[in-house]
């Protein structure tokens, strides 16, 4: 099935203002340029979704009229009108923007074995925005991690005597008979962290909505893993987002690179701090969709999972002002994938401003050129010789002039 692809008011476009995050004041053009990008994120996602009909019984056509043309639009069903979609989009930013940066904690506290023969050992623990993280005292390597916005806990207290909480139980809702049992050095020490878990369990999503799919998989607490209202409150100018998409075109792409991506993008907050991808696309050229949407119309149907990786630099003035100007010069740029560009090994700089304005991209190239043009990445070699791939934690060569990027994440969507 063939059918061209409008995006009227039923998806809406995004609404822009004139003020970038980093307080700069911009024309027209720039609110012109940024509806536009957003339109063409947008309507490559709803042209993938159209040319991958097999879950028919979650998402459904609607024709649109447009002239004289008709064009197909798929919505997920639950989505289908737009005072809905922005209804629920609404929901999502209202909780991110009315949740309170709650109080961080990190100590030693001691974790009692599964095997009853073993004890308790001593773990270095860090509780931060809802996620509980224990290390090995020694190597410094995780050794769980308990993502309240993830999944469902229940906090259970056991208290000696006197009614004093001696040690405290965090029990994952689900098939699972795992638990997670701590206790601290001293009486004090364990009733701060029990007294702080509770507020960070209570402001979770886990205590908003009944989450237990994560539960089900085995050693579920040895993973990473972040929601996506999680990348919506803590993802900054720079971070990257690694896909596998579910297309034949990117089963092939991942075989010949022989990495377990195919696509790639940059996050980056414009707009009043909200989040947006900036990525190439093969139909649409360089655009950017707007995180909150991305989640509302569930467009991560389209890939088997997505992984997100923070970028660890000092964000300066200097930094926010480089990667937005690299954004608005970039936005609308087309997409070029081609023999040519591979043979391309070292750094060409374009004089010409009509070879700038000509330039092409593919979603890695995008992101090295990015990176370059903020200094991350070696200017000696061409922007070309990325792939997504790169990006990932498989390669252990690459490496940044400055800064870091983190471990991977799992970004989980089962939660909205």
């Amino acid at each position: 099935m063939q059918t061209s692809i409008d995006l009227p008011s039923p998806l809406g476009i995004v609404q822009t203002s004139s003020i970038t995050s980093t307080g700069k004041i911009l024309g027209p053009d720039y609110e012109t340029n940024l509806k536009s990008a957003a339109k063409r994120s947008e309507e490559d996602k709803l042209f993938r979704k159209q040319n991958q009909m097999n879950d028919n019984d979650e998402f459904e056509a609607m024709e649109v009229q447009n002239g004289d043309q008709t064009s197909l639009i798929y919505y997920y069903k639950a989505l289908k009108m737009d005072e809905e979609l922005q209804q629920n989009e609404n929901e999502i930013i209202n909780i991110v923007q009315n949740r309170p940066k709650l109080g961080m904690i990190e100590g030693s506290l001691m974790k009692k074995s599964p095997h009853w023969f073993q004890g308790y050992s001593q773990r270095n623990c860090i509780l931060r925005n809802r996620v509980f993280r224990y290390y090995n005292i020694e190597n410094k390597k995780l050794q769980g991690v308990l993502n309240f916005d993830v999944q469902s806990f229940q906090l259970q207290e056991i208290q000696d005597k006197n009614g004093n909480t001696v040690e405290f139980i965090l029990k994952p809702l689900g098939q699972t008979q795992k638990v997670f049992q701590f206790k601290g050095g001293t009486l004090e020490q364990t009733k701060t962290w029990v007294q702080l878990i509770k507020q960070h369990l209570q402001d979770s999503i886990g205590s908003l909505k009944v989450l237990k799919s994560l539960s089900s998989y085995e050693r579920f607490w040895r993973f990473e893993r972040i929601s996506s209202l999680q990348i919506m409150e803590d993802a900054d100018d720079g971070d990257i987002l690694l896909f596998q998409g579910k297309d034949i075109n990117c089963h092939i792409q991942r075989s010949l690179t022989q990495s377990s991506f195919d696509h790639i993008g940059i996050l980056i907050r414009l707009n009043e701090n909200q989040l947006y991808l900036f990525e190439a696309l093969p139909l649409h050229g360089v655009g950017l969709c707007r995180w909150s949407k991305f989640v509302m119309c569930k467009w991560n149907y389209l890939y088997h999972k997505i992984i997100y990786r923070k970028l660890q630099v000092i964000r300066d003035e200097n930094f926010k002002s480089k990667i937005h100007e690299f954004v608005t010069e970039n936005i609308g740029k087309q997409y070029s994938f081609n023999p040519t560009k591979l043979l391309k090994f070292k750094s060409t700089m374009l004089q010409d401003p009509q070879q700038q304005q000509t330039r092409t991209f593919f979603s890695s190239e995008l992101v090295a050129a990015c990176y370059k043009f903020l200094n991350l990445l070696s200017k000696e070699i061409s922007s070309t010789q990325y792939w997504p791939g790169s990006f990932s934690s498989e390669n252990q060569k690459l490496s940044l002039q400055y800064g870091s990027l983190s471990e991977e994440y799992l970004i989980d969507f089962e939660g909205e």
